[in-house]
């Protein structure tokens, strides 16, 4: 097999994904992918799991050092939180005191945030513990997604899954917001009920979800990036576009204050209600990249073997990540010494 596809954005047993590093590796060489970035959220490897990569340069699939900062907004609209706003870090120096200080912070306050929603959580019913959770992360950086994981281990906590989702069909035939979620939950299948029903910000069931308890704004998890050798960009735009528009989207590449964009996100939603407007972010973020001469990156937000599945059967989407990597090197001039692409 000789796709030569590429993700810059993965995750790893270090943060929500279910791999580790060298697992990843060997399966995305199993399905051809020439370049893997690996960008937990908020977290960075230990030094085991560096030694293990330095000692991997001659893997056949290549790696970058990457992260994915959840950040806050820009200054000039209030730099407070917002739980859809990430800043992908390619090729950061693992090793910067100050990037690791950071994730120290954001790790704890992951625990806090993560506990705060446990308790909502017991309110609704539901069987689950702060000890589950950080059982189902592998005592690395604690997510939604392990609280998922948490609650489906308890078939009476699928019962009330299944009752809320009711309760939401039985909204969705009286509101038309609500009906136009519901449809795109269901499409999108069971694993998104959490999500959708009680762990958004927007959620149908409110005062569950517990936003970043720990942030930056955005200019400075750029800096952050930038000094630990890194080049930052917006990941996936579809999820920050409600909080930076186009024009403040627009700002931000023009002044500088990203170094580019993902243009290749969002696999997911084709074949939804959403595939239109994922398509029309996508090419909007080429056309600023293009505009402004910056960037382009992303991928497949990697987090399970099935990802990789997805990704290499929609090649007329992971063709676009082809000599990715190689592009934003050439362009940048960036310092590759935390990948093995040198």
């Amino acid at each position: 097999m000789d796709q030569n596809y590429q993700s810059l954005h993965c995750h790893t047993t270090t943060s929500d994904g279910n791999l580790n590093h060298l697992e990843v590796l060997n399966t995305a060489n199993r399905h051809g992918l020439s370049v893997i970035t690996f960008t937990d959220h908020d977290a960075l490897p230990n030094k085991e799991t560096v030694n293990l990569l330095k000692n991997n340069k001659e893997h056949p699939t290549k790696w970058v050092m990457g992260i994915e900062l959840s950040s806050g907004l820009p200054l000039e609209i209030g730099g407070g939180s917002f739980s859809g706003l990430h800043i992908v870090g390619l090729f950061v120096d693992p090793t910067d005191q100050k990037l690791q200080e950071h994730c120290r912070k954001a790790q704890e306050a992951r625990v806090a945030r993560m506990e705060q929603m446990v308790a909502n959580l017991r309110g609704l019913g539901f069987k689950i513990s702060a000890n589950d959770c950080l059982k189902a992360s592998g005592g690395e950086a604690v997510g939604r997604p392990h609280i998922v994981t948490a609650l489906k281990d308890k078939e009476e906590n699928l019962v009330i899954i299944e009752q809320l989702r009711q309760k939401m069909q039985q909204a969705a035939e009286k509101d038309p917001a609500i009906e136009v979620t519901y449809e795109s939950m269901m499409q999108q299948g069971e694993h998104q009920y959490p999500y959708q029903l009680f762990l958004t910000n927007n959620s149908f069931i409110p005062n569950v979800y517990v936003n970043y308890q720990y942030w930056v704004d955005l200019d400075k998890s750029v800096e952050l990036i930038r000094n630990a050798g890194g080049l930052a960009v917006i990941a996936h735009y579809s999820t920050a576009k409600s909080k930076i528009p186009t024009a403040m989207l627009t700002r931000l590449l023009e002044q500088n204050r990203l170094d580019g964009a993902e243009v290749v996100f969002g696999l997911h939603a084709y074949d939804t209600e959403q595939e239109k407007d994922t398509e029309k972010d996508r090419q909007l973020c080429r056309d600023l990249c293009q505009k402004y001469n910056k960037i382009t990156s992303g991928g497949v937000d990697i987090h399970t073997k099935e990802d990789f599945v997805d990704f290499v059967a929609a090649d007329w989407y992971a063709k676009e990540t082809i000599g990715m990597a190689e592009r934003i090197i050439d362009q940048t001039g960036v310092n590759t010494k935390w990948s093995s692409l040198n």
